[in-house]
């Protein structure tokens, strides 16, 4: 539920409306309630009668309703398409980045357009058109309009649209990383099931010190050691004596190279066991310059593996 707003008459108003806005936020909203939450808060602390929210479409070729508050009728509704074909000043206007503030919307050379079909249609005599930016992208508009006689807006006014246009961005945005985040966490979760199911046995290594950084379950039974006995173990020290200094230089070759060609080594387990295995491995490189290795073993006698 929204706190009980009221309208806007001095800059002082406008403070600390914003600051209220700001300070219980939405957080615990949807994007879609978030959104209709503003435009109906709007609506109530300026005094006007309609307040939408219009995103704009691919190729900047229309702008589509996503919600509009009347006051009077305390109703949401969207779904309306502007075609900038229909309306090309407009557009034009618009996709300038500057705020839209006609004080006669049926005089003002970016507005007048709308006449007949849209502000004759809607008694709407004057606008504020805030554009939407996120990330330095023009994202839609929030359109402030006034049902009535028309009449000069005050700058309250149109600082407050402006400011609401950016709590917008904001929302939008936040939107956007909690997306993002979810992906992320998605593409872990999807990672670590496919680094944990593998029947392959798996060693992650730091790739300019050797150090082991991560293993797999099949790592920890083929090395027969748990994954804290083989952090931070040179991954050379794992391979016997003959094989250590040939993959410390297969792992200096891998850079530059997506794969490695499988070679044929042995690995000591936990008990002083030789173990024939395939070994692959890979470069792959990370944020500010560091890599890893990953390096792939297969045992090559079945009984070993636990087929």
């Amino acid at each position: 539920m929204l706190p009980p707003f009221r309208p806007l008459s001095s800059s002082l108003d406008l403070q600390g409306a914003f600051a209220q806005l700001s300070r219980d936020g939405f957080a615990s909203c949807s994007l879609d309630e978030t959104l209709r939450q503003l435009t109906a808060a709007t609506a109530r602390m300026l005094n006007v009668e309609r307040v939408g929210l219009w995103g704009l479409t691919a190729r900047r070729a229309s702008l589509e309703c996503i919600d509009l508050y009347e006051l009077s009728r305390d109703r949401h509704s969207s779904g309306v398409t502007l075609h900038a074909a229909r309306y090309p000043e407009y557009f034009r206007a618009l996709v300038r980045g500057e705020p839209i503030v006609a004080d006669d919307a049926m005089k003002h050379p970016s507005t007048q357009e709308f006449g007949e079909d849209y502000l004759l249609m809607n008694g709407i005599s004057a606008v504020i058109n805030s554009p939407i930016h996120v990330n330095g992208e023009l994202q839609g508009v929030l359109s402030i309009e006034r049902v009535g006689p028309h009449s000069a807006w005050t700058s309250v006014q149109r600082l407050f649209s402006h400011a609401i246009a950016s709590l917008v961005s904001l929302a939008l945005l936040q939107s956007q990383l909690a997306l993002m985040e979810e992906e992320l966490c998605d593409v872990k979760h999807l990672r670590r099931a496919l680094f944990n199911g593998t029947r392959d046995a798996i060693l992650i290594s730091d790739a300019s010190t050797g150090h082991v950084l991560d293993a797999n379950p099949q790592a920890e039974k083929l090395f027969g050691r748990q994954l804290q006995e083989l952090l931070g173990v040179l991954q050379s020290e794992l391979h016997s004596a003959g094989d250590g200094d040939d993959m410390r230089e297969l792992c200096r070759l891998l850079v530059g190279k997506e794969r490695s060609e499988a070679v044929l080594s042995e690995i000591i387990n936990g008990e002083g066991k030789a173990i024939p295995v395939e070994f692959t491995g890979q470069i792959v490189e990370l944020q500010k310059g560091k890599a890893i290795v990953q390096g792939v073993f297969r045992p090559l006698d079945s009984a070993t593996s636990g087929a």
